[in-house]
């Protein structure tokens, strides 16, 4: 029986050898010297690149949110004085930033049981503050970077 590659001996491991003098092929090609593949320059070359691609790929896969230091001051200020994350008031506006249900709908916001039930206090705006904070981020991108649609509240915290 003729001499398996490397890569044939991985393959053959992987869905199982045929025989036992497969195996001991398999070992003969995979150990010699009792080194194993690892010794094998080419194979380390790729799991060495591999692993350094892994590790520059990560902080890029963790991401930032997006919002500057002073967007999120600013932020801050328009919830403070809008009121609690959960605001159902009965004026029509919605949560922490006082949403509109056209404007949450229209930024990709889900509908939520309080548009029904405006004043309703068993009826609370249910989304999250990081999802609110994010709707917010995107009327505010729409609107040109500026905080007009929270109207005298936004401009005060401008």
């Amino acid at each position: 029986m003729a001499s398996r590659s490397q890569a044939d001996s991985w393959l053959l491991l992987a869905f199982g050898p045929v025989s036992l003098l497969e195996t001991a092929e398999i070992c003969a090609a995979t150990c010699a010297g009792g080194r194993g593949l690892w010794y094998n320059p080419a194979v380390r070359a790729v799991l060495v690149t591999g692993f350094a691609a892994l590790l520059l790929a990560l902080p890029a896969a963790a991401g930032t949110s997006g919002y500057s230091a002073a967007w999120l001051a600013q932020a801050r200020c328009v919830h403070i004085k809008e009121g609690p994350w959960s605001a159902n008031t009965g004026n029509g506006y919605f949560g922490g930033m006082q949403f509109a249900k056209q404007t949450w709908l229209r930024v990709g916001g889900k509908p939520d049981p309080a548009f029904g039930h405006p004043g309703n206090p068993n009826f609370p705006f249910h989304a999250s503050a990081q999802e609110q904070l994010y709707r917010a981020w995107l009327v505010w991108k729409h609107d040109g970077g500026t905080w007009r649609s929270w109207g005298a509240v936004g401009t005060s915290c401008s």
